[in-house]
């Protein structure tokens, strides 16, 4: 059997743990010996511990720029966690490749973890690759902008691509191995899934991928039930940091017609004071979905991709209110077959207001979730994540992992 190294070094909460969970017990069941890098050694107490699967602690840049300058591309992305400077992209793939070399991987299964795929370059170790749109930057030179943003230059793309490539090179150079001609070129691995439908691919739907459709498989959460008695019930999943979240709660409250759940992990039920009444629920924690789709009339959210498709798949109109630029772009996607709306960020209660009572009366909006999830009726995770595992043997059968590579660079 097969040693298997699995992943995640970018990105928040549950959505890369929860695609990476099924492929790890799988995996494990089939007599592999697998072994999880994680962003996030909290989390993964939480879902990966129960299940029996190990897990450490992914090597991280801790002078990362969280705070920096809106991403304007994949490249921009990656000059914010080390790979500005090539002596820190040293380091991190230093660490990553001492990582394998202790666990000698037959093949490692990245979720948007682009530093391990240096260093397994390196080593000369089958890689495969998946992850939703954002995740997998289209194999162009250079690494476009990201679609839904304007006023981006190509001198400016162009600028992040050369010098996300000259500090891989530099490393590639330090370990005396072969350059890379285009970063582009770091993404052409044994194996590349794209863990979406292709409407809902980030950048628009790609020829030449491969799209599996999403594997997450948990329902993590408090078991909440909808509240009897109203037409509609609206499904809430917010985030902190959201700059109009409270002006949504309080048009989701206000909406009388209307039973309301309103999962908001992280906050405080401080938020939601004053905004008490029968039908509206406040949860500060995460809630199982499962219970509660069959009745949803509506998905409220910051427009998380794994949430977003899978209500989608249950022909769910969405109102979305992206965080961050991931989300915006899947949010576009969703406006863009008819499925729902977007909220700019500045508008008022009464907007809001408006806003939602119209996804929930336009019978457009839920005939457009109707065809997306009628063109994916046949979809089942599990055998998609089945499909997965089988090209993991595949890619991985008479490997035999090779010692590092040593590098002559000592700071």
């Amino acid at each position: 059997m097969s040693r298997v190294l699995l992943a995640w070094e970018l990105g928040d909460n549950l959505g890369h743990l929860s695609k990476l969970l099924p492929l790890a017990v799988r995996l494990k069941e089939r007599g592999h010996e697998v072994l999880v890098v994680v962003r996030n050694v909290a989390l993964a107490t939480e879902v990966l511990a129960p299940a029996g699967i190990r897990f450490v602690q992914s090597p991280v840049d801790l002078r990362a720029r969280a705070n920096s300058p809106r991403p304007r591309s994949y490249a921009d992305v990656l000059l914010t966690q080390g790979w500005d400077r090539p002596p820190t992209l040293w380091g991190l793939v230093q660490a990553w490749g001492n990582l394998l070399a202790l666990f000698r991987p037959n093949i490692v299964v990245l979720d948007y973890a682009p530093t391990p795929l240096l260093a397994a370059r390196i080593l000369g170790i089958p890689v495969a690759l998946m992850g939703t749109g954002f995740e997998l930057p289209p194999l162009e030179t250079p690494l476009p902008s990201f679609p839904i943003l304007e006023g981006v230059t190509a001198e400016e793309v162009k600028a992040a691509d050369a010098h996300a490539l000259a500090s891989a090179n530099d490393v590639l150079a330090a370990y005396r191995a072969a350059p890379l001609a285009a970063l582009c070129d770091l993404f052409r691995t044994e194996g590349r899934w794209l863990t979406t439908f292709a409407e809902l691919d980030q950048y628009g739907a790609r020829s030449g991928e491969t799209y599996m459709g999403p594997i997450n498989c948990l329902d993590r959460g408090e078991p909440v039930q909808w509240q009897p008695g109203f037409k509609h019930h609206v499904l809430a999943y917010l985030r902190p940091g959201m700059a109009n979240l409270p002006r949504i709660l309080r048009a989701l409250a206000s909406e009388m017609d209307s039973a309301v759940i309103c999962a908001a992990p992280g906050e405080g039920t401080d938020l939601a004071a004053g905004l008490t009444r029968p039908g509206f629920q406040f949860v500060p924690r995460p809630v199982g979905f499962n219970a509660l789709l069959p009745q949803t009339s509506i998905f409220v959210s910051y427009a998380p991709a794994a949430s977003v498709t899978r209500t989608l798949l249950a022909a769910i109109p969405q109102l979305m209110s992206p965080l961050h630029v991931e989300a915006q772009m899947t949010a576009t996607r969703v406006v863009s077959i008819g499925a729902g709306l977007t909220l700019r960020g500045d508008e008022t209660e009464q907007e809001i207001s408006t806003i939602l009572r119209c996804v929930l009366s336009e019978r457009r909006f839920k005939s457009s979730a109707l065809e997306f999830a009628s063109r994916h009726h046949a979809f089942d995770p599990q055998a998609t994540c089945e499909r997965i595992v089988i090209e993991i043997e595949r890619l991985s059968d008479g490997f035999a992992a090779r010692e590092p590579v040593k590098s002559e660079r000592t700071t």
